[in-house]
């Protein structure tokens, strides 16, 4: 056998075992860690997205403006790279929570009138994803991140626990659950006589503690049902739209609010509590009158005398829609 010809086959075949080697190490860890690093980053703009997008909600719900239309991009898929396009997908749905915020219950003439406010959850759950699965999860004004689409953690609190906490005391989860209801009166403008210690008329003002008109403001959100969800890999959007709903009540007798029992619907009903007892000790204190015989922890119902002075009830429900593209 001629050793001259063996070694250059030899030669050949371990650089051929080399190249298939580094390969095989390109293939095998250096791409994977590559996408790895690249659907860390297209999480990262999905949770910003996400976080944009909660701002979106609470400046609408405490904008209170007919018409707003405000959306944010979400990127749905990730992951890839120059030396491999393969991209991970993901999907968007918006639900309608179970549990209403609080209801709103006016005694007419007509008969009782019910209102309910309501919230949404949105999640995003990733599909095919390069790194880990998880995904994010907006509800009651806070951001959750899931893993797996079941296990859910808050994002910017420790725990459950902490959260509940928060819709107890002053801060944003508060100040956006307080913000779903408000009420603002109009004084009557009926001027009456003021007299002396004589008896004797020295000029005329309002007529003191009672009030002509009170507006009640409901923020109302839901699901889209045209566009609850969308998938793919490419740009998402989600978006939200406000309209306003005007209804006016005559002769109403008394109006109640009635948590959700939910801390969320809790705070919501505390803070209208607290616009309604306002009312109470200035411009409506002599005809809307707080009735403890009629409220109970997460109930409280307001009387209002029309024969004092005649009390008319606009409620403007401000809906806002949220629907995925």
């Amino acid at each position: 056998m001629n050793d001259d010809a063996v070694a250059p086959v030899i030669a050949v075949m371990l650089i051929l075992a080399a190249a298939a080697m580094a390969f095989a190490v390109f293939n095998g860890v250096y791409i994977p860690s590559v996408k790895e690093a690249a659907e860390i980053e297209h999480l990262h703009a999905v949770e910003t997205s996400f976080q944009q997008f909660s701002s979106d909600i609470e400046r609408a719900v405490s904008d209170r403006k007919d018409g707003t239309a405000l959306s944010e991009p979400v990127p749905l898929g990730g992951g890839d790279v120059f030396l491999n396009p393969l991209r991970s997908a993901g999907s968007l749905s918006i639900i309608n929570e179970d549990i209403p915020v609080y209801y709103l219950i006016l005694m007419t003439d007509d008969g009782m009138q019910f209102r309910n406010g309501t919230l949404v959850n949105i999640s995003y759950t990733p599909a095919g994803n390069f790194w880990q699965d998880q995904g994010y999860r907006w509800q009651y004004g806070f951001l959750n991140v899931t893993k797996y689409g079941k296990r859910q953690v808050p994002l910017s609190y420790s725990n459950m626990t902490e959260v509940t906490s928060a819709f107890q005391k002053r801060g944003p989860l508060a100040a956006f659950a307080g913000s779903f209801g408000t009420v603002e009166s109009s004084r009557n403008a009926t001027h009456v006589p003021v007299y002396d210690e004589n008896g004797n008329i020295t000029s005329y003002g309002p007529r003191d503690g009672n009030c002509s008109a009170i507006t009640i403001n409901a923020v109302n959100i839901t699901a889209s049902p045209d566009h609850p969800f969308a998938s793919g890999n490419g740009i998402g959007r989600l978006e939200l739209g406000t309209r306003i709903i005007s209804e006016e009540y005559y002769g109403v007798k008394s109006i109640t609010i009635w948590s959700g029992m939910t801390p969320f619907g809790n705070a919501t009903a505390g803070a209208w509590n607290k616009s309604f007892s306002a009312l109470n000790e200035t411009t409506c204190r002599s005809n809307i009158l707080y009735n403890p015989d009629l409220s109970v922890e997460g109930f409280s119902t307001y009387m209002i005398s029309q024969d004092v002075s005649p009390v008319n009830v606009t409620v403007n429900i401000v809906s806002i829609g949220i629907g995925a593209q």
